[in-house]
Order: C-alpha cells, then sequence, then structure tokens
C-alpha cells in the first residue's frame, strides 16, 4: 500500500536541502512540519542528559549520595539482556568512579528468573549489602523491596517497563512509565533511564572535566547500543542517542565492544541499528540464553585487551549454538501452527522440546511468520510453565494478559512483549481466554507492507541516497524506506553465497528505456522461487536465470556498492507480487 500524506513537498524539500523523496519518507513517519523535521534531524548530545521531569529523580540522587557517604555496601541487580547487561556495566563504571563501594548481581535466567526476587534480596543480606539499586528491572518487585526493607536494606529503582498498579515501597522509583511522569519521552530502554541517573548524579548541572569525557561517551555508547538491542522507537531523542553510539562504537572507548566487533567481522564496515541488533547485540544476549550474563558483563567491563579477545570469542560461540538451538525450536513452532484444524487469533504454543531461554526469540519468529500475536510456553518444572510473547500492531500484549492475570503466576512486558509464568494446568484456559478476548479482525491480522513512494530505478542517484542515509539509523517507528515499481523485468539472473542463498538481477523498467539496472536479494531466496513457481506455474523461476525473465511488481530500497574505488547505485529487493 503506497502512503500519499499531504504536505508542502517542495518548500520543505528547499528549507532543509533534502530531496523531495526524502521529504516524503520523513513526511510518511510523521515528521511533516519544519519544526518537526527539524527536532526529528537534531542530534545534539547535550538533550541527552536532559532529566527534568522524571519522577524520584531528586530522590535517587540524594539517596545514591548518601549511600557513598555513609560508606555502605551497595548491590546493582541488572538483567540478563542487552539492556539489562548494558544498564549494568553503567552503574558499575559510574558509581565505582563516583567512590562507591559497589558490586552486581545479574539474575541467572533459568535459576532466578526475571527481575529482582526474595533470593537475590537474602543473598544480599547475607553478604552484607546494605544498599541495593536495580536496573531493566524493579518495577514489579514489591513483595521483594518488602522483604528488602525488614532486613534493613534500602533500595532505588531504576527501570522502564509498564507500571503495576502497586509500586514497590522503595527510596526511589524513576520509571518514565510512571502516571506522574512529565518527561516528555516515556519510551527509553533502561540503560538511558540508568544513563540520565548517572549523568545527574556525576555532573548535573556542572560541566564534564576532561578526565570523565571518555566515560561520559562509553556510557553514552553503551545506552545507545541498548537502546537498538531493546527495540526502542528510534525517534528523537533515541534516534541522536543511536546515532551518537554508531559514530562512537569503533572509538576504542570500550576494548570489550571492539573485541567484539572484530571477532563477528564488523571493524572494516560502516555499523548500522542492524549491526548492533542482529550481529553484535545477540552475541551479547546469547550468554544470558545458555549460560550466564556476567560473561557479557564481563567483557563491557573488561579493559585487557588479550582478555576481551577471549570473551568475545566466548560470546560470538554461544551465539552460533543458539542459533541451531533457534533454528530447531522455530521448526517445531512452525510444524505445531501449521498442524493446527483452525489457526487462532492469537497463538498460544506449548513446546516443551525447546530451551526455555529461546522462547522468546522463536515466539518472534512465529510472529513474522503467521502475522499472529505469538506466546511460546516450555517446561520449566513439575506442573510450571515458562513462556515468552510477541505482539502485531494494535494487539496490546502486556494489557491483555493485565485482563487474564489471575490464569498467571508472573508476568510482564509492555505492548508489543512480555514474558509469562504459569501452572500447566491454565495454559489451555489462557489460549481460551485470550482468542475470546482477542478484538482482532481478518484485517489486523494481514500484514501490509506501506510503500513510501512509487519511484523509477532510473530517478535514483548518488545524491538521493546520500539524503535518505541523513534519517538513519532506522529501527523502531522509523522503518527504513520501502519503494515499489510494477512491471519490472528480472532476467539473467546469477545465485551467489556458500549455498547460493543470495541472487542478483539484471532489471529493466519501460519508463527508463534500454538502461538496466542492478537488483539484489538477500533473504528469502528459496520462498521467492517456490512463490513464482505456485503463482505463475511450475518452472517460472527458471526463467529468472535465462534472457526471458520473469515481470513483477518490486518493493525495494536503494544502496550504494563501492568496489575497487567504483560507486555503483543498486536495489536491494524487499518483495514482490
Amino acid at each position: 500500500m503506497i502512503k500519499r500524506i499531504p504536505a508542502d513537498y517542495r518548500n520543505l524539500s528547499t528549507a532543509f536541502g533534502l530531496d523531495p523523496v526524502a521529504i516524503r519518507v520523513l513526511v510518511n513517519r510523521g515528521y511533516d512540519t519544519e519544526d518537526k523535521i527539524r527536532g526529528f534531524l537534531s542530534a545534539d548530545a547535550q538533550i541527552f542528559d536532559n532529566t527534568k521531569g522524571l519522577p524520584n529523580l531528586d530522590e535517587a540522587i540524594s539517596s545514591l549520595k548518601r549511600f557513598r557517604d555513609e560508606g555502605r555496601k551497595v548491590r546493582i541487580i541488572g538483567d540478563y539482556d542487552i539492556d539489562g547487561v548494558c544498564s549494568t556495566a553503567i552503574l558499575l563504571k559510574a558509581l565505582g568512579h563516583f567512590g562507591m563501594d559497589v558490586d552486581y548481581v545479574i539474575p541467572h535466567r533459568l535459576r532466578d528468573g526475571y527481575g529482582m526476587n526474595a533470593s537475590l534480596i537474602e543473598s544480599a543480606h547475607e553478604d552484607g549489602i546494605t544498599g541495593i539499586i536495580t536496573c531493566d528491572n524493579g518495577i514489579s518487585a514489591y513483595e521483594a523491596v518488602e522483604l528488602a526493607n525488614s532486613l534493613g536494606i534500602e533500595v532505588v529503582i531504576t527501570d522502564h517497563h509498564e507500571v503495576p498498579e502497586l509500586i514497590p515501597n522503595a527510596l526511589a522509583v524513576v520509571d518514565p512509565k510512571r502516571s506522574d511522569n512529565t518527561y516528555p519521552n516515556p519510551d527509553i530502554c533502561g540503560a538511558f533511564v540508568a544513563y540520565k541517573v548517572i549523568s545527574a548524579l556525576l555532573w548535573g548541572n556542572r560541566e564534564v572535566s576532561d578526565d570523565e569525557q571518555d566515560l561520559k561517551k562509553e556510557l553514552m555508547v553503551l545506552a545507545g547500543f541498548a537502546t537498538v538491542g531493546d527495540v526502542m522507537p528510534l525517534n528523537y531523542e533515541n534516534r541522536g542517542l543511536v546515532r551518537f553510539c554508531l559514530d562512537h562504537l569503533k572509538d576504542g572507548l570500550n576494548p570489550g565492544m571492539m573485541a567484539l566487533i572484530r571477532e563477528t567481522g564488523q571493524e572494516e564496515r560502516k555499523l548500522s541499528s542492524f549491526s548492533i541488533g542482529f550481529i553484535l547485540g545477540p552475541c551479547i544476549n546469547a550468554t544470558g540464553r545458555l549460560d550466564s550474563a556476567s560473561n557479557a558483563l564481563e567483557l563491557l567491563m573488561c579493559r585487557d585487551e588479550a582478555e576481551a579477545k577471549r570473551l568475545a570469542t566466548v560470546l560470538h560461540d554461544m551465539n552460533e549454538e543458539r542459533k541451531d538451538y533457534t533454528a530447531q525450536g522455530v521448526e517445531h513452532a512452525i510444524k505445531a501452527v501449521e498442524a493446527m484444524e483452525e489457526q487462532d487469533r492469537v497463538l498460544v504454543l506449548y513446546l516443551p522440546e525447546i530451551h526455555e531461554s529461546i522462547v522468546g526469540i522463536v515466539a518472534g519468529r512465529v510472529k513474522e511468520a503467521f502475522h499472529r500475536p505469538t506466546l511460546v510456553f516450555t517446561d520449566v518444572e513439575e506442573g510450571m510453565l515458562k513462556g515468552s510473547g510477541r505482539s502485531v500492531e494494535g494487539y496490546d500484549m502486556f494489557e491483555k494478559l493485565t485482563e487474564c492475570s489471575d490464569l498467571l503466576s508472573k508476568f510482564g512486558g509492555h505492548p508489543m512483549a512480555a514474558g509469562v509464568s504459569l501452572e500447566k494446568k491454565n495454559l489451555e484456559a489462557l489460549r481460551e481466554f485470550l482468542n475470546a478476548h482477542a478484538g482482532l479482525s481478518e484485517e489486523d491480522l494481514n500484514p501490509v507492507l506501506y510503500i513510501d513512494a512509487d519511484m523509477p530505478f532510473s530517478y535514483v542517484t548518488e545524491e538521493l541516497i546520500k539524503d535518505l542515509e541523513k534519517l538513519e539509523p532506522y529501527g523502531s517507528q522509523n522503518e527504513k524506506p520501502v519503494f515499489a515499481r510494477k512491471d519490472v523485468l528480472l532476467f539473467d539472473g546469477k545465485q551467489f553465497g556458500k549455498n547460493k542463498e543470495f541472487a542478483a538481477f539484471w532489471a529493466k523498467e519501460a519508463v527508463s528505456g534500454d538502461r538496466i539496472f542492478k537488483l539484489k536479494m538477500f533473504r528469502g531466496l528459496t520462498q521467492f522461487h517456490e512463490y513464482l513457481d505456485e503463482t505463475y506455474g511450475a518452472g517460472t523461476s527458471e526463467k529468472l536465470y535465462s534472457k526471458e525473465g520473469v515481470r513483477l511488481k518490486v518493493a525495494f530500497y536503494p544502496d550504494l556498492n563501492e568496489f575497487r574505488g567504483e560507486k555503483s547505485v543498486e536495489f536491494m529487493i524487499v518483495d514482490y507480487q
């Protein structure tokens, strides 16, 4: 579906010196005035230190200062995903610099589960801890905080998750999702919340000293990394932070991160949000899935290059192992859905054969394959299941789970994702409730690819591609632009890659005369062949690799290829019909 939104394209193009197509992309994302576009394009690092309106920030700062001044033993309690690991690293580095006696615990995914719990509080008490600060968790830990209070342990919470009915009785609860929040951007990740608390604590309104500049940059890079890893909206402040992160990720501020960049073969490549979300980030996540996330934290805290290289190799190897587990889990899940007599609007799958650490990834892949909200559960102990959910636009998963919370032992999350524990006997009741109250129409379950413009290949120039690059980084709520053409002839294709899983085609379109263009496909080549043969007759896909070719509608994104000093415009196939 092509987006057609009216705006003053000519004047906006002149005002910002951007191609009208780039302006159209911005308008399609909701930036339809000069003020909105200026705000979007701004990446001023100073805005990252804005904390005005964050609830309980002053209480958090005064408590942390008191902890230091009283010489308390303080423990950071983080989380085992990218956001939790980066949050913990930010607090550990900054509070150590602040002069605080501080250590950390990241809950073990299998032994402890998510967030602060009674076991962690009791362990802290045994270790002589008298102060706790959480990051990327804590907002749902009402009972754990009550226990801490009874044992003389004072708690400061920093979190960004949805707020339950009962807010923990902590010294401070800094969460931009609170109802009394007036901070203008509630959609920031846990690491960015932690960074803002630290920024106010260490620097406030004073200038950052020369010897603190690298520390501050490193903390911002970690917050930006987590922003992509936790799939936060890439608009305004978040977009600027991620852009800052990508600009400085290779500066060597964090030896562990540099080792991971080298280990994954990204040192000579231009880093993007894709690099974080699909190459570097999964290595940080993998260790928390298959072992302990402390491995990932050790990497981010490491200052020795040899040790950083060793840890980066461990993380990379774990991620390769995780990929194998995931592929098997997705295969089981797809078969389970295909075996249904009639697909539910909300898919609730019980897969006892998969590892609990990958239920979220599997849920995400199933959601993408069938475009339905999906929850995947597996066994964790006798009679108990643990699961993870991924949603589609228009279905608030957290809200729906709240409506049936009496069936659940524990849950948390946000509109697009959730974690759930429940008794096995309640699984069928959960499936029935969620489907009876889904509120999803057939139209909601049909994915729509929105096209930014019907654009001839011949219109695309190096200058236009550079203008589109100015809208980066792309990600959640700032999706990569997609353009389309119909009646495109694809011919003389060549397959490449280790398993011939990629392809490059020559293409012609009527409006461009005899000019030919190069189109590439890096995902779903097998499915593309199957689609052509099923839709247009057996053997149609073979014509892609001959002079005869195949005529199709093609959705694409333009790219600039540079090889041996020569630049050329080419096009990445996104979809087809």
